[in-house]
């Protein structure tokens, strides 16, 4: 029974170390909308596929010269981070944006042109409205839990140090104290449940102790 307090008191210790992280998250009640899309090679995927990663949304239309230079920029902040971010281009439609409506075979040859190694898919679910995306390109940083940390309207090219720091921080920040906290907390709840399994054996050998008597 000792140990157990002991391991409580150390989950107590723990939830108030890392508060101010938690709190960070709790501050911040936008959740980002979920969707679902099929991309332009047949792949059906999710923005739930991604938890526990950082997502790059991007809303673009092909026609765009603005938005081929904000994919661009894209592509180079994308080499920072190899597979801690997924990066995701979705085209608009006609119906939300005046120069979206692009088809799968243009956003391939763009995805081409641009050389974008990410996921590229066409709208054809809402997501722009949902997003409230008025202009193009509009570009949303969402961080592994599936909050929206940051919103970038316009082109980026000027700019790709304010994504690469907003990245950054965003990142290192959440992603080591998820793990941290998972880490810490498997190995508590660990303790806990041996803690049991002893008192529970300790019982047992004292009640047969007992009726041995």
């Amino acid at each position: 029974m000792k140990s157990l307090s002991w391991a409580l008191l150390f989950v107590l210790i723990l939830m108030n170390g890392l508060s101010p992280v938690m709190s960070v998250q709790a501050e911040f009640q936008l959740m980002a909308p979920l969707f679902t899309l099929t991309d332009v090679d047949g792949h059906r995927f999710s923005l739930t596929d991604f938890k526990g990663t950082a997502v790059v949304l991007t809303f673009i239309a092909t026609r765009s010269i603005i938005c081929r230079v904000q994919v661009n920029a894209l592509v180079n902040v994308s080499r920072h981070f190899e597979d801690e971010v997924v990066f995701i281009l979705i085209g608009v439609s006609n119906n939300t944006i005046t120069i979206g409506g692009d088809t799968d075979d243009q956003l391939r040859a763009f995805r081409e042109l641009c050389n974008f190694t990410g996921i590229v898919a066409r709208d054809i679910n809402g997501v722009t409205e949902s997003y409230n995306v008025k202009y193009i390109p509009t570009t949303f940083i969402i961080d592994y839990s599936g909050y929206i940390r940051h919103r970038l309207a316009g082109a980026i090219d000027a700019r790709e140090h304010i994504l690469l720091e907003d990245l950054t921080a965003t990142i290192p920040e959440f992603s080591s104290a998820a793990i941290l906290l998972m880490a810490i907390v498997s190995g508590t709840l660990t303790i806990i449940i041996r803690s049991r399994k002893s008192s529970r054996q300790d019982d047992y050998n004292k009640g047969k102790g007992m009726r041995a008597l």
